[in-house]
């Protein structure tokens, strides 16, 4: 057989040239389906295979993917991406329970700090979902501030592991069962410090590493509803 990717002759099932598959099917409709469902439903790679791991040993399947192992392990950025769009999707199907409840409205509409809570909050509130991506930035910044043994970018991906999982698991059943949107889940920040201190965790260390992980999140949360108050003083100038 001539290798279609680099003109290699072989007898092999791939090229040793390359690595290319040597009986390569031609693209159809179903064949792209069928590519992509078994990307996302297989346990030994792929979506699924992300999520069974970075839940049984999470520290360790980072840590393998950071060092080089990335066979079967699903890159961390598509983890993210995919994860978010599922929540998107499952969300569009509930009707998020307001923040500030009915009654009490009236009460504080006359207040500065809630017009600028409400102006800012009721575009975070409808908006946010589709910027929690993002997030994965500042996140990975602090916990590059607080845990120095990776770079930025490996902290990115870190992070898109972890926020990735926790928005998939976390955010959706809770949102679920409670409807709290992302920004405001406590679930969702309770679960990034334990992953967080598991992923980190230190074992000449157990404090330090466990205060770390709880002033990581606590400055990510600080960020996140500055934002939300930023965006309030913006939208009433």
């Amino acid at each position: 057989m001539i290798c279609i990717s680099c003109g290699y002759d072989h007898d092999e099932k791939f090229c040793p040239n390359c690595g290319e598959k040597r009986d390569t099917q031609k693209i159809t409709f179903g064949s792209t389906i069928e590519s992509t469902f078994a990307t996302i439903t297989n346990m030994d790679k792929g979506f699924l295979y992300n999520i069974k791991n970075l839940t049984i040993r999470p520290k360790t399947t980072i840590e393998e993917y950071i060092r080089g192992k990335r066979k079967g392990i699903f890159n961390p950025v598509s983890f993210l991406i995919l994860s978010i769009t599922a929540y998107l999707i499952v969300e569009a199907f509930f009707k998020a329970k307001s923040i500030i409840p009915e009654e009490k409205v009236n009460l504080v509409k006359g207040n500065l700090g809630y017009k600028i809570g409400a102006s800012g909050g009721s575009f975070i509130y409808n908006y946010f979902k589709f910027f929690w991506i993002f997030t994965v930035i500042p996140l990975s910044f602090i916990t590059k501030l607080f845990f120095k043994r990776f770079n930025f970018v490996e902290h990115i991906a870190i992070n898109s592991f972890i926020l990735g999982q926790v928005t998939l698991i976390i955010g959706l059943l809770s949102f679920i069962i409670f409807r709290f949107p992302l920004l405001f889940n406590p679930f969702i920040y309770v679960t990034l410090i334990w992953y967080i201190y598991k992923v980190f965790y230190n074992p000449k260390y157990k404090s330090d590493s466990l205060i770390k992980a709880f002033t990581s999140i606590l400055l990510f949360i600080v960020i996140l509803f500055s934002t939300v108050i930023l965006i309030g003083l913006i939208k009433l100038i």
